[in-house]
């Protein structure tokens, strides 16, 4: 299922705003993973918007699932296992530069009293010729004392993201 809509006309419309919150002790949390590829910036934009990148490399008992379509505006999707449950739609999609996932309320990690996250967005920039920067941050409410913890588990988590973006990358460049 898509919660797009669509005009009369048949153009698509962006999905209305995804409402978020927490209990007040929450606080907002960023973080940031930034790396290059070699390799021109439409390559990069397929992979990274390209749903098997995230469904084809998950390792059991997670799981990446979209319903009713792809990497598109308006698209469900889910990253769950075991203490976790990223359920979201994606939204705006400027191409080849940036595209952003917002997190549904009740998406959490570790414990929905602890963290919970509220926001995806990749930027894609080309700062020089064959050359790719990729900007990832996550967005999410933490709790107080949880923030250094989250930070480390995301450093953990998007350590090899990199990695498989320019293999990926150099595969359909093949």
């Amino acid at each position: 299922m898509s919660i797009n809509t669509a005009s009369r006309t048949g153009a698509k419309r962006f999905p209305p705003p995804i409402p978020q919150g927490a209990p007040g002790r929450f606080r907002p949390h960023r973080f940031v993973k930034e790396f290059e590829i070699t390799g021109p910036r439409d390559a990069v934009w397929e992979w990274v918007n390209d749903p098997r990148t995230f469904t084809d490399s998950q390792v059991w008992p997670w799981r990446v699932e979209f319903v009713d379509g792809g990497m598109e505006t308006g698209v469900l999707n889910i990253h769950h296992g075991p203490l976790m449950s990223f359920a979201g739609v994606v939204g705006e999609m400027r191409r080849p530069a940036y595209r952003d996932l917002r997190y549904l309320y009740g998406s959490y990690a570790l414990s929905l009293r602890w963290i919970r996250p509220t926001r995806l967005e990749f930027l894609i920039e080309e700062p020089g010729p064959g050359r790719t920067r990729v900007r990832m941050r996550l967005e999410s409410l933490v709790r107080p004392g949880l923030h250094g913890v989250w930070t480390t588990l995301l450093r953990l988590y998007w350590a090899l993201f990199p990695f498989f973006a320019r293999r990926g990358v150099r595969r359909r460049l093949a």
